[in-house]
């Protein structure tokens, strides 16, 4: 059942009036978030299964039958794995006539930025199961990150898990530079022996959740075990890597961080020493929401 969000303003500002009833989705690799804008005023719609263009089956499947529960004169999906705009162009063009429902799909980083700032330029880094930065300075946009698990997402929630069991294994090798802690977080966050999540990890290794899970009790045991630590304040160095190659390119922009992985104060507080970030402004379903409402007056 939908529920109505105090959303409609966001620290100081008030989100952009806009005409008809726009959906905005945020895909993600644990959940897709669904809001409806309509002016100004945000209203949360049922979540829908996790999604991503380069891993999930069946995705546009998934994103027609949530346009079309929601009687919306125009959507706006930011989708993670659309890496090129001739991929999004044919997104979009697919859902709108599957639909009938005019649709503008981009990156997820896209409508990150876009509800980060309401539209104004600036870089947000995006840290959830994979991590990836969009920049705009008015003029040019660039990307950073965003390669996916097996190549890149560096800081992210899978690449969080993924090194705490790496520190499990080592304690449990008998090597140096790990601890007990560590080792009895992940099994007790994971609910079962190493010997075990190793082979769930190797024999489904697109399905991400099972190290994702893992990050927030890394996250908690930072204060207390080293090990931990290092492994947070890595993740959050390399979030702000992402940023610093964004404003190389584009200039000193502001930098917002969004995604579960910042929720952690270990990881926020490096992120916003280094870069000086701010928090969004409004979450990336708006943004999504913003960017199609802007497509369809400019239509």
């Amino acid at each position: 059942m939908s529920q109505p969000a105090p959303a409609a303003t966001a620290g100081n500002s008030t989100l952009p009036g806009t005409p008809g009833r726009i959906l905005g989705i945020d895909a993600g690799g644990s959940g897709t978030r669904v809001i409806l804008l309509e002016n100004g005023t945000v209203t949360r719609r049922p979540d829908g299964p996790p999604m991503n263009a380069l891993l999930t089956d069946c995705y546009v499947g998934h994103l027609r039958q949530i346009i079309e529960a929601a009687d919306a004169t125009a959507a706006g999906i930011g989708m993670p794995g659309v890496r090129q705009a001739g991929q999004a162009r044919d997104l979009s063009e697919t859902l709108t006539r599957q639909t009938g429902c005019p649709v503008h799909v981009t990156g997820d980083a896209d409508s990150a930025r876009a509800g980060a700032f309401l539209g104004a330029p600036g870089v947000v880094v995006i840290a959830g199961t994979g991590s990836m930065a969009s920049g705009w300075n008015g003029e040019s946009s660039v990307r950073a990150g965003g390669h996916g698990f097996l190549l890149g997402d560096e800081g992210g929630a899978y690449w969080i898990g993924r090194a705490a069991v790496r520190a499990a294994l080592r304690w449990e090798d008998g090597m140096s530079g790990s601890s007990a802690q560590i080792h009895r977080a992940v099994i007790q966050a994971a609910g079962q022996g190493l010997d075990a999540l190793i082979g769930e990890v190797c024999t489904h290794p697109t399905e991400r959740d099972r190290l994702t899970a893992l990050a927030p009790a890394v996250t908690a045991l930072a204060a207390e075990d080293p090990v931990a630590r290092k492994i947070a304040l890595r993740a959050a160095e390399h979030l702000a890597d992402l940023a610093e190659s964004i404003r190389r390119r584009l200039g000193p922009l502001p930098v917002a961080g969004a995604g579960r992985v910042f929720s952690a104060p270990v990881i926020w507080d490096r992120f916003a020493e280094l870069t000086g970030a701010v928090r969004p402004l409004a979450p990336a379903t708006v943004g999504a929401a913003l960017l199609a409402g802007q497509r369809a007056k400019g239509a």
